[in-house]
């Protein structure tokens, strides 16, 4: 077997030598990819806090302007914390009792329904759609509260022995105790009362405290 030209071996150990470093030592790479790894991450995390920073700070300003009754200065601060990606969508709840408080119903209604829809937390959707719907129906004139009004669904003619003709009823199902079911009738004589289910059956608990009766609310002007 002819020898191998000195020259060509050296090249070879080389050679190998640089493969088995590779495969045995990839510290230098593995270091390069975890440098960059960690750089990205180390971004986010920095931008996250702060974020985060950003929205406790414009928060705390607007409570403070909002407790001394400068809504409008309040409403700047709450916005700028409600435009961060750590906000839950309480920040735009304040907005919108801001614009409630300077008379912006339509503005108001606005920011609550973003709440509503973009809210962090179950418990702030919740609270925003409650505020949402509430606030609809003052800017429509009808008592959100739970009073017969003329604008419930659910109004039928009914024959009704010793009753004019004129009446019409709204039902109430309901489940005794023993799970037999039954029914209690209010007629539209009775608009302005609250009915509400207590222990499983509808009761009539007077004039509406709301509407004191009327079924018609308004908002301040």
């Amino acid at each position: 077997m002819r020898g191998i030209p000195a020259i060509t071996l050296t090249l070879l150990l080389i050679s190998q030598g640089a493969s088995t470093f590779a495969q045995n030592n990839p510290e230098g790479e593995t270091t390069t990819t975890t440098t960059t790894t960690t750089e990205a991450k180390g971004a986010p995390q920095a931008k996250e806090i702060s974020d985060q920073k950003t929205r406790s700070d414009e928060f705390a300003l607007g409570s403070k302007f909002y407790q001394t009754k400068k809504f409008a200065e309040a409403l700047k601060h709450f916005q700028k914390a409600a435009a961060t990606q750590a906000d839950d969508g309480e920040a735009r709840i304040m907005a919108g009792y801001c614009y409630y408080s300077l008379k912006q119903y339509e503005k108001a209604l606005k920011e609550y329904t973003l709440a509503a829809d973009k809210g962090k937390l179950i418990s702030v959707r919740n609270k925003a759609q409650r505020l949402a719907q509430r606030l609809s129906s003052y800017l429509r004139g009808i008592c959100p509260g739970n009073c017969l009004k003329p604008s419930m669904p659910g109004w039928r003619k009914m024959n009704v022995p010793g009753k004019p003709d004129r009446l019409v009823w709204m039902v109430y199902p309901y489940l005794d105790p023993e799970g037999r079911g039954g029914s209690e009738f209010w007629s539209n004589d009775h608009m302005g009362e609250v009915i509400e289910y207590v222990n499983g059956r509808p009761i009539n608990k007077g004039v509406c405290p709301i509407c004191n009766g009327t079924g018609k609310v308004s908002l301040p002007k």
